[in-house]
């Protein structure tokens, strides 16, 4: 325990969506069953969490240490940037991926963004290549490269005994699917080179395979119906699922393939990898290439792509899947050492007198 009274800026102004969070954040609380979302960050130093609404006025003393992501909307940046500028609580700020931020970025914006990430208490990065991008926006070193709130154990838990093999083998396809926007990651180059993978394959051995994803928005759905994605594919689109449910569901698939455009976390290359599935991912995340060392390549290389994905299922078919599609068993436990990561964590925030306490 720091000691530390802790708060959460949501990220949004509505009153609904704030309080929906809220309340998914508190469930988790209390069940113990964490998305290793950066909602979870707070759990790595055990003291309860107090969720703020942008633009939600704070009373003096009221909090020690308030983290925020640096979201790309001017009504957050504004509030994050008046945090930032008052004498307490202290302010953590955990940017997202570069691609995202910068295209939402105006001229009002960029000088908000580089006013909070020069003034901000603490600058939190979950990769190096993060910490170089902020670092190198503002020219001055202050991003802390941090460990994220993943528990190999906990997933290894909620998932349950493995389950034996089954006639048909499922697989993930990109959680989500995403036909535009920032994050798009081209699925009509995955199914070309799925396609061309499954055709090299008996008739009987390309009905084993079905193949799962996700999607989010209405946008999204309504583009996989109007575009025939799924034809000639054996494609189910998923109900969103809460965590735990979700867990259990890639503990059930045997493969994952989650190919994304930028430099994302790697939330689904952990949970992956805590359970032992064989996986393929692109090479544009650091934590994708070192939970599988063997097994990524970039979102727009169809040929890498194809000479991967026949190789995967040629492995799943045999049942002798080749060890450069398995994840560094070591790599994953270490991500998921959360006493250990828990430690290292507090230690960034041990200045802060309130956690002397």
């Amino acid at each position: 325990m720091s000691g530390l009274r802790i708060g959460f800026v949501t990220a949004t102004d509505s009153f609904w969506h704030h309080h929906l969070l809220t309340a998914k954040q508190g469930v988790q609380w209390l069940t113990g069953a964490f998305s290793p979302d950066v909602y979870a960050l707070p759990r790595f130093l055990g003291d309860g969490c107090r969720f703020v609404r942008t633009g939600q006025p704070l009373s003096d003393g009221s909090l020690d240490l308030i983290f925020s992501e640096l979201n790309g909307s001017d009504v957050q940046l504004e509030y994050l940037d008046s945090l930032v500028a008052a004498p307490s609580p202290a302010v953590a700020v955990v940017p997202g991926p570069p691609e995202i931020l910068c295209s939402r970025l105006t001229g009002h914006k960029l000088a908000l963004v580089r006013r909070i990430l020069r003034n901000a208490r603490f600058v939190l990065a979950y990769s190096d290549t993060i910490a170089s991008f902020y670092d190198g926006l503002i020219g001055q070193a202050r991003s802390q490269v941090i460990p994220w709130p993943f528990d190999y154990d906990a997933v290894r838990r909620v998932a349950g005994p493995p389950r034996s093999a089954a006639d048909t083998i499922r697989i993930v396809l990109n959680i989500p699917l995403r036909f535009s926007g920032r994050a798009e990651n081209y699925p009509f180059i995955l199914k070309a080179a799925l396609v061309d993978a499954l055709t090299s394959l008996s008739p009987g051995e390309q009905e084993r395979f079905s193949f799962h994803s996700f999607m989010y928005t209405d946008q999204d759905r309504e583009a996989f119906t109007a575009s025939g994605f799924g034809e000639g594919l054996r494609v189910t689109i998923e109900e969103q699922r809460l965590f735990a449910p979700f867990v259990r569901f890639l503990g059930s698939c045997g493969a994952v393939v989650n190919l994304t455009s930028s430099s994302v976390l790697g939330r689904i290359t952990f949970l992956a990898a805590a359970l032992d599935k064989p996986g393929l991912f692109t090479s544009n995340a650091e934590f994708n290439t070192r939970l599988y060392p063997g097994s990524t390549v970039p979102l727009l290389a169809p040929a890498a792509l194809r000479d991967a994905l026949t190789a995967l299922l040629r492995g799943l078919v045999s049942g002798d899947v080749p060890a450069r599609f398995l994840p560094d068993a070591a790599a994953a436990r270490a991500a998921g050492d959360f006493s250990g990561n828990a430690a290292r964590f507090a230690r960034i925030f041990s200045e802060l007198p309130a956690a002397r306490r």
